[in-house]
């Protein structure tokens, strides 16, 4: 979904809709969409740049790293960012890009890419490592059991895994 530039006015053009994304897209393994994305975006211009101002809102399924357990993640999300024509970049006399212009977003051409701004707010909103809770118990080393549904009957495996967590502290 491309956004032609020449249509944002002195007003600035306000976008409203909901779309179904590309799950691949996502950086998460195992991550998909359970809701089409909601959006709303301000696209103003400032000289050449351009801002684009919004909210996202989905849900995500993603998979807890201590438990695996597939658990539901509610997007909801707001972003402001600046848009830069790769064009302008002035790269001839120096090819190291400036402290402004790594705030950038580059769009080439006439059309600015709508989706993947969108998929990049998702998944600069997904946590680095993502848990069903805080207080989730994971799975058992020695069994595999989840711990958060069962007790273990491992005669060891508390003793084990503390072991393995002060080997870790080390």
């Amino acid at each position: 979904m491309f956004i032609d530039i020449n249509k944002i006015g002195v007003k600035g053009l306000w976008l409203q809709d909901s779309v179904c994304l590309d799950e691949g897209q996502l950086i998460e393994e195992d991550s998909c969409f359970l809701d089409d994305l909601e959006y709303t975006v301000h696209f103003s211009r400032e000289d050449e740049k351009i801002k684009a101002k919004g909210r996202i809102k989905t849900t995500l399924a993603l998979r807890c790293v201590y438990c695996l357990e597939n658990f539901e993640m509610k997007v909801d999300s707001k972003f402001d960012i600046i848009l830069f024509p790769i064009s302008k970049l002035d790269t001839a006399h120096n090819s190291a890009v400036s402290a402004e212009e790594m705030e950038y977003i580059f769009f080439d051409g006439e059309e600015i890419d709508l989706e993947r701004i969108l998929l990049e707010q998702v998944n600069l909103f997904l946590p680095f490592n993502p848990t069903c809770s805080s207080s989730c118990k994971g799975i058992c080393p020695n069994c595999g059991i989840n711990l958060n549904k069962n007790k273990c009957q491992c005669e060891n495996s508390s003793k084990e895994l503390s072991i393995v967590l002060d080997k870790i502290k080390r």
